[in-house]
């Protein structure tokens, strides 16, 4: 599923093909994906330019002058740069036509994805209820958004109205480099911990940022490529455990991130 690492990766894919070029025609495959009417969606859009991006966790808003138009990207979601005269690709929902022949493709196999039409970004992120974003905020903002929570680490990292942009892949790691229990209470958590977490969401997610989320070269030292049944710890070399939070399947080294709560 697209986390903050991917939809950045997205966002400057978009900056390096799509800025700047006129909007002749949106093509809509499939308007489940829309959160907006056809018509509004399409008017907003057509004989416009993307003028610029920014991101804030896994949204992508796209600068209409003087609307945005918002990429979520669900669990399947992408995008995909191509010639008119190249096979349109495939689980193509929206394709945004240019003066120049090429196409812009928001893909997606499943259906979690969204795009809407919005006034401000900070319309959206209120209406929305989203934290800070994990990349861009300060410890101070980290701090104020754990403040009074007594949410376990793992559901706050996947709160997206506590922190905007980590996923349950990236909750993994994060937790693993701060050798957190994924049930550990945030209230429990002493200042140096919360700064301890609060670097290793940065570091974790510039890593991420760094590969374009491409999890096939990241090292073995890494919770990520041993996210599966009968893995080991990187570190240790004992078997990992999982836990299902959620809804979610959480990975964690029970040597590596022993649980506070049963140690008395």
């Amino acid at each position: 599923m697209p986390e903050l690492p991917e939809v950045e990766t997205f966002k400057r894919y978009l900056d390096t093909t799509s800025l700047k070029q006129v909007i002749t025609k949106v093509k809509i495959n499939d308007n489940r994906v829309l959160n907006s009417n056809d018509n509004f969606f399409k008017k907003s859009i057509i004989n416009k330019q993307f003028e610029s991006t920014s991101r804030h966790g896994k949204h992508l808003f796209v600068y209409l002058k003087p609307k945005f138009l918002i990429m979520h990207f669900g669990m399947t979601g992408d995008l995909e740069y191509y010639s008119k005269n190249d096979e349109e690709p495939k689980y193509s929902k929206v394709i945004f036509q240019f003066e120049n022949g090429f196409n812009l493709a928001y893909t997606s196999l499943r259906m979690f994805g969204r795009l809407e039409v919005a006034e401000t970004i900070e319309d959206f992120v209120e209406k929305k209820k989203l934290g800070p974003d994990a990349f861009k905020m300060s410890l101070d903002e980290f701090q104020g958004a754990l403040r009074h929570r007594t949410a376990i680490a793992k559901n706050a990292l996947l709160n997206q109205s506590i922190i905007a942009g980590i996923g349950n892949l990236y909750s993994d790691e994060i937790l693993f480099r701060t050798k957190l229990h994924p049930k550990s209470k945030l209230d429990d958590l002493e200042e140096e911990k919360v700064k301890e977490l609060f670097v290793n969401i940065k570091d974790v997610l510039r890593f991420g940022i760094e590969k374009e989320g491409d999890l096939s070269v990241y090292p073995k030292n890494f919770i990520i490529p041993h996210r599966k049944k009968e893995e080991h710890c990187p570190i240790c070399n004992k078997e990992l455990n999982y836990l299902d939070i959620s809804g979610r399947r959480s990975f964690f080294c029970p040597n590596c991130q022993k649980d506070s709560r049963q140690s008395v």
